[in-house]
């Protein structure tokens, strides 16, 4: 069996204009993606995938320093705002965004009730869409993305393989291996932390979960979920 490790970027810049860059913290997460894979044998990984977004990048380099990657598109993330912005249109404006989060009386809880019941209209749109990416565009690319991997992984040989993501895209395979309902993914999603670490196995017969969200690489005080 092979191994696949799905690694999700460092925090991103939540709130901020410009979303898709590592923080000053993302940047210090990084720096401890390494750890995980100290047991290797050999500490070998045969080869690097990442997503084409500046998050993705800026991850690697700073995890990985000096290696280079593949880029495959279809390990982006689902445009988020997006999804939100269908859902709630006046979000849009950020200034009101802001006004309507910090009007409520729990806002973490708010913004989480809020993203699901987007995620859940998302998932279940049919027909005619505002959305900049369907779900299942999104999910025929992702798993299209995965399915690349895997069949260059067995024909070039590779044992340890790593690809640098996001949090759909992960919560969207494992879900996929696993056969669950789709509306599984938005819970996994909320729960996978930054630079966290899921390892998928595989031969040329099949491809099952190792392990899920593993994030004992960073300190405690590090851990993120956005």
């Amino acid at each position: 069996m092979a191994r696949l490790y799905l690694v999700r970027h460092s925090q991103a810049s939540f709130g901020m204009e410009n979303y898709d860059q590592l923080s000053t913290l993302g940047y210090k997460q990084s720096a401890f993606i390494p750890k995980h894979f100290e047991t290797l044998p050999n500490q070998t990984i045969d080869a690097i995938y990442r997503g084409d977004m500046l998050r993705h990048q800026q991850t690697l380099e700073h995890s990985f320093t000096g290696k280079e990657a593949t880029i495959l598109p279809g390990l982006n993330e689902f445009n988020h705002e997006n999804v939100l912005h269908v859902h709630r249109p006046e979000i849009a404006d950020r200034e009101k965004a802001m006004m309507l989060l910090m009007s409520q009386p729990n806002p973490k809880q708010f913004a989480e009730n809020e993203f699901d019941i987007a995620m859940n209209k998302w998932m279940l749109e049919e027909g005619p869409t505002a959305y900049a990416e369907t779900f299942k565009a999104f999910k025929e690319r992702t798993v299209d993305a995965l399915q690349q991997i895997i069949a260059t992984s067995r024909k070039e040989k590779h044992k340890e393989v790593v690809a640098i993501t996001s949090g759909g895209v992960i919560s969207l395979l494992v879900a996929h291996i696993l056969d669950l309902p789709q509306s599984k993914i938005g819970g996994l999603n909320t729960i996978i932390a930054n630079t966290s670490v899921t390892s998928l196995l595989f031969n040329d017969s099949k491809i099952t979960l190792g392990y899920f969200n593993n994030y004992s690489h960073l300190p405690k005080e590090m851990v993120t979920f956005f």
